[in-house]
């Protein structure tokens, strides 16, 4: 009998897709991966619209599933919303839409691109001006720098987190870790 939900040559291998992008990406960008999936199923216009529904709804249970690994629990009874809610509120894992993770991944690759250039610090100056530099800096009554101003100026809007009170430059290395494990960011 064939089967449209998971069709053969998505259960080709020793594991399939979904589970691939488990395995490769961080866990934030697999929640993006796996909500955008979900949602193209949802609004495809398509002459079968139930079979749509269940791929959609497939690949949620897929991700509730991956939730509840990340929440580390396991849930006996599919249908007891309060234990999985628990689990995972417990656990501080953050179950954003798909549009905040969408935040975390843009800003985990920024990260990383300024890690690739040589840069390891990030400042806001006085005035809400982001900051990259290479070299750990020094504050004073006005702004950051040091014997070292190469620095490269990056949106504000990107990580609040950090502020013009900070006492020290927030390491690149450290918040990156933070975006990657899909927690809230910190010093």
């Amino acid at each position: 009998m064939k089967d449209n939900i998971k069709p053969e040559h998505y259960r080709t291998g020793e594991i399939d897709l979904y589970e691939a992008w488990y395995r490769t990406y961080p866990f934030n960008e697999y929640r993006a991966i796996m909500q955008a999936v979900a949602e193209r199923y949802m609004r495809r216009d398509k002459n079968d619209r139930v079979e749509d529904l269940g791929k959609a709804i497939y690949t949620l249970e897929r991700l509730k599933e991956k939730e509840i690994e990340q929440a580390g629990g396991s849930v006996k009874d599919e249908n007891d919303f309060e234990k999985i809610s628990n689990a995972i509120s417990n656990k501080k894992i953050k179950i954003a839409g798909f549009y905040q993770d969408k935040a975390y991944i843009r800003r985990s690759r920024l990260l990383k691109e300024l890690q690739g250039n040589g840069y390891e610090y990030l400042v806001r100056g006085k005035h809400g001006t982001l900051l990259a530099y290479e070299v750990k800096v020094q504050k004073n009554d006005d702004n950051w720098g040091g014997w070292h101003d190469d620095y490269e100026i990056i949106e504000n809007e990107n990580f609040p987190e950090i502020q013009w009170t900070d006492n020290e430059p927030t390491r690149i290395a450290d918040l990156l870790a933070t975006y990657e494990n899909g927690g809230e960011s910190g010093k």
